[in-house]
């Protein structure tokens, strides 16, 4: 596994906006890589960015599942800003069906904690797969703000590794739907949203 360095020295005064997708509608049969955003969406996600400078905004990258499209589609049809799909900001890939909340939580602790348990992808792949993508998204940018828009395993995995914090079930439901964190990638501080006051490590 090689997590390659994010390399700041480009982007003074540049921010990244790490937004998790909007409230889903819960369909079993389909499975949640399927499920759709509800009829709330585009008002929690117009609240939610409420005072954000979008013009300093250059794009969107978003996963490819369609709750994070189309969660990337509401801002840039509210903002005109362009959409990028990038396969590797989609939500950590898990083996089994569907399955209740409780049964869940449980799969989900034991995924953050590192144990490799056989439900998901193995914790350092996609630790790899996140921290290498959001680096490569930020020397795309050219030195201009992005949003990020993706889903609360990833997020909590990226923030392990940005927090240097092994983060918990607990903080990851703690991210609601759709959530948002505003970095400086100047001085690795978090100035919004969720981790609020923490300074990240950015190698």
């Amino acid at each position: 596994m090689v997590i390659r360095e994010i390399s700041i020295k480009a982007f003074l005064m540049a921010k990244l906006y790490i937004l998790r997708h909007a409230e889903t509608r819960i369909d079993s049969v389909l499975g949640p890589d399927n499920w759709e955003l509800d009829d709330g969406a585009r008002d929690s996600v117009a609240r939610l960015l409420k005072g954000i400078p979008i013009t300093e905004i250059c794009c969107i990258y978003s996963s490819p599942l369609p709750k994070a499209s189309r969660t990337a589609d509401i801002i840039g049809n509210i903002y005109g800003i362009a959409k990028n799909e990038r396969d590797c900001l989609r939500e950590v890939k898990r083996y089994f069906p569907y399955v209740d909340d409780m049964t869940f939580g449980v799969y989900v602790e034991e995924f953050l904690s590192g144990k490799d348990d056989l439900h998901f992808e193995p914790y350092p792949v996609a630790r790899e797969r996140i921290v290498n993508c959001i680096g490569d998204i930020l020397k795309e940018s050219s030195g201009k703000s992005v949003i990020v828009v993706s889903h609360g395993m990833v997020i909590s995995v990226l923030y392990s590794h940005l927090t240097g914090r092994i983060l918990s079930k607990n903080d990851w439901k703690n991210l609601k739907m759709p959530d948002l964190s505003v970095i400086d990638i100047d001085s690795g501080i978090v100035e919004r949203g969720f981790f609020s006051g923490f300074k990240i490590n950015l190698k």
